[in-house]
């Protein structure tokens, strides 16, 4: 599956956010060894959409 988010992309985003690996990780549970897949490779779609979801400060969705 080609990714959704380029590494580029990925690496702004930490930077906006101005966090670290591990803090990423924490934030989008996922290990640390992913996140370095993310900085290199990119990242899926799902990763994208939280991304975008943890910077405009949306919660987790919970039914109404």
């Amino acid at each position: 599956m080609p990714e959704a988010m380029s590494a580029d992309d990925f690496l702004a985003w930490l930077n906006l956010r101005d966090i670290s690996g591990r803090e990423a990780a924490r934030q989008l549970g996922v290990s640390n060894d992913t996140i370095t897949r993310y900085k290199r490779n990119g990242a899926p779609l799902h990763i994208a959409l939280a991304c975008s979801a943890i910077c405009h400060g949306l919660p987790p969705w919970r039914k109404a």
